[in-house]
């Protein structure tokens, strides 16, 4: 056989055993599990599973409400300057009648701006300082959809210090306005909560309500995992 055959021979069965190895390194890499469990039992909690998506909603939905808020705040000044001279006369007519001016309502993007601070307190586990935010962004009169979702963050916050009844208290109140849609999210925290001062039976109905009234909301299967390990 020639020497030019036998280099070919070689070279041919180096690159398959060479392609054979690579093909394995990579099965080998991509053997390990992407799961990873996100859903222990917190005994020591600090920031809860179900407030990670919470707050990536939030956080999403906020900043499409302050963009929205900076156009409004636009369209507001051109309509103020527009009617300027107008709105000098209606002054001047309420101050000569002895008129009260009624008072000026805290300007939307300053809640929209306060209300993501708050958020980002939460993110950092500033917990107190986060639930004092929320607590004065609802004394300064915010919006139905926000201010649940504010009572909501209070119930985390105070879920992260282990005030749990202090939490209980503030995810009861989501309950209070009609199109919140942090219910879901507050009926699993009720539950996580009882849970975690050591009321397993109180924790349990409060799971079976999610499952319940909630069956397509994404805790549904959250609870149902819940109760199966309390059985």
């Amino acid at each position: 056989m020639s020497t030019n055959s036998l280099r070919f021979r070689f070279s041919h069965s180096l690159g398959f055993l060479l392609g054979v190895s690579l093909i394995l390194s990579l099965l080998a890499f991509g053997c390990g599990s992407s799961e990873e469990s996100t859903d222990q039992w917190e005994t020591t909690p600090t920031v809860s599973p179900t407030a990670s998506l919470e707050f990536r909603i939030d956080s999403l939905k906020n900043e499409n409400r302050r963009m929205k808020e900076q156009l409004d705040a636009v369209a507001t000044e051109n309509r103020t300057l527009t009617a300027k001279n107008a709105e000098l006369e209606t002054k001047l007519s309420e101050a000569l009648a002895g008129q009260k001016t009624a008072p000026t309502p805290p300007p939307t993007a300053n809640i929209g701006t306060g209300y993501e601070a708050a958020l980002g307190l939460y993110k950092n586990r500033n917990f107190a300082e986060a639930a004092d935010q929320f607590e004065g962004l609802l004394k300064a009169g915010i919006s139905d959809d926000l201010a649940s979702n504010c009572h909501y963050w209070i119930g985390e916050s105070y879920y992260g210090l282990k005030k749990y009844q202090d939490a209980i208290q503030h995810f009861e109140m989501v309950f209070d306005y009609k199109n919140s849609t942090k219910k879901a999210a507050a009926q699993l925290m009720i539950g996580n909560s009882y849970f975690a001062s050591g009321n397993k039976t109180a924790a349990k109905e409060a799971y079976e309500k999610v499952v319940s009234d909630y069956p397509i909301s994404s805790y549904m299967k959250k609870a149902q995992e819940k109760l199966a390990r309390m059985k």
